[in-house]
């Protein structure tokens, strides 16, 4: 559940009496005070409302294409596709709103995502992705949830690909963090590292079910477009666009139908045990 009583504003962050010593670190630390800000809030689940509103992140969008494959689909209309399917799916069988960070093939930077999520008073995040890999081969359905520190390299240099996909400067690098910025790392992610990790592991749970790919299991990365979000979040890499043969999948109305029932379904799971 959301514990976020209301929007944020900026304003606030330098008034608040427990934030004001961000006053002096960079913006990096500021944007991470004020999730911080809002994961301190009490929770008062007895006067929340029940949850409310889903922002789906169709990948990409715009001049940013994003993974392509051999035979010329793109990732950005593969991740829009689903994300549209989803979002009817969501809104047939769910009573709750349904935000995309993007409809149509726009330009929106990471920073933005975060933000619509966030302007929504959104209590879940669900970006979506299709991946990529050198090895042609490569091949299966893998979903994350956020960390400072991946699961393997492989997981390291895919968030290092996806953090720096536009011209924007959006790497996460740990190395280069300040004891500050750690710390303000550590602290957001463990306001929602629980439920982010359950509602992972539900959706890839019914994507091995449905799609009939590898199951490449949950993983935890440092993925940009996660870290600015208050609420749990989660990224889903579908099926590998460099693979020829899942390629072609991902092109077809039927295999996205059925991305689209596996999120659903796992996010129907993560509601009724929450419940």
């Amino acid at each position: 559940m959301n514990a976020f009583g209301r929007g944020f504003d900026s304003r606030r962050l330098h008034h608040h009496p427990t934030m004001r010593f961000f006053r002096i670190v960079r913006p990096a630390a500021a944007a991470l005070a004020a999730v911080l800000l809002f994961a301190a809030a009490p929770p008062a689940r007895a006067q929340e409302p029940a949850l409310r509103t889903v922002v789906i992140d169709p990948g990409h969008g715009g001049l940013e294409s994003g993974a392509k494959g051999r035979f010329g689909n793109l990732e950005k209309d593969i991740t829009l596709a689903v994300s549209l399917k989803l979002k009817a799916l969501i809104e047939k069988g769910m009573d709750f709103e349904v935000v995309l960070t993007r409809d149509r093939d726009v330009d929106v930077s990471i920073e933005n995502r975060s933000a619509i999520a966030n302007n929504h008073k959104a209590s879940l995040f669900i970006s979506v992705h299709a991946n990529g890999a050198v090895q042609k081969k490569a091949a299966g359905s893998e979903t994350f949830f956020l960390s400072l520190n991946a699961t393997d390299e492989e997981t390291r240099r895919l968030a290092y690909l996806e953090n720096n996909s536009s011209d924007l400067q959006s790497r996460i690098d740990p190395s280069t963090d300040d004891d500050l910025m750690m710390i303000l790392w550590d602290m957001a992610q463990n306001a929602y590292i629980k439920e982010s990790s359950r509602l992972a592991e539900l959706v890839q749970g019914e994507l091995d079910a449905m799609l009939g790919t590898r199951n490449r299991g949950i993983k935890q990365a440092p993925f940009k477009v996660l870290t600015g979000v208050a609420c749990p979040a989660v990224l889903v890499e579908t099926a590998f666009i460099s693979n020829p043969d899942e390629e072609q999948k991902l092109a077809s109305d039927d295999f996205q139908n059925k991305v689209a029932e596996a999120v659903y379904r796992g996010l129907a799971r993560y509601l009724r045990k929450g419940e």
